[in-house]
């Protein structure tokens, strides 16, 4: 699997965070650290497009920095309702960024995982992360899916398990 850098732009886009965090709105004190987390994690937000050279099959892979994972961690542990919030925000700024390299996520569409091979599994180890057979990378905050789009259910790992796919059925 070929492995290169791509920038990844999130926007901050204040209706999408409310969304994801479940919330309605936000309090001021929250929006100015929001904003300032915002700006200092996007050079943590780590992009990348995998290609397969023998299938020229291409993925997305975007994840965040180790370093906000322990940011938030020890948020959480001074105060759970700070580090929800900061937790949100993380996924917010790694779907943002997923949305701006695959508009059709934008349109309530899943990004699909695809179940991991050989290549793409050196991949990872490439970049210093690890798979777990559960379908996640040692990263908290973290998409794998196929480039371009590729509607998904039926080649996704977590089909099985998938709540979406559930409430479809």
């Amino acid at each position: 699997m070929q492995i290169k850098e791509i920038p990844a732009a999130p926007e901050f886009d204040m209706f999408f965070y409310c969304e994801v965090a479940g919330e309605n709105r936000i309090d001021r004190d929250l929006l100015e650290e929001i904003e300032e987390r915002w700006e200092r994690w996007a050079g943590l937000l780590k992009a990348h497009l995998l290609t397969n050279p023998e299938g020229g099959a291409q993925y997305v892979f975007l994840f965040m920095d180790k370093a906000v994972e322990d940011e938030i961690e020890g948020i959480w542990q001074d105060s759970p309702t700070h580090g929800l919030a900061l937790h949100n925000l993380a996924i917010a700024m790694v779907m943002s960024a997923a949305h701006g390299l695959i508009p059709e996520l934008q349109e309530g569409r899943c990004a699909p995982l695809p179940k991991p091979g050989k290549a793409m599994l050196d991949a990872f180890d490439k970049l210093g992360l690890t798979w777990n057979k559960e379908g996640t990378v040692n990263r908290q905050y973290a998409v794998l899916t196929p480039y371009p789009y590729s509607d998904g259910c039926d080649i996704c790992y977590l089909q099985p398990t998938c709540p979406k796919a559930a409430l479809e059925r």
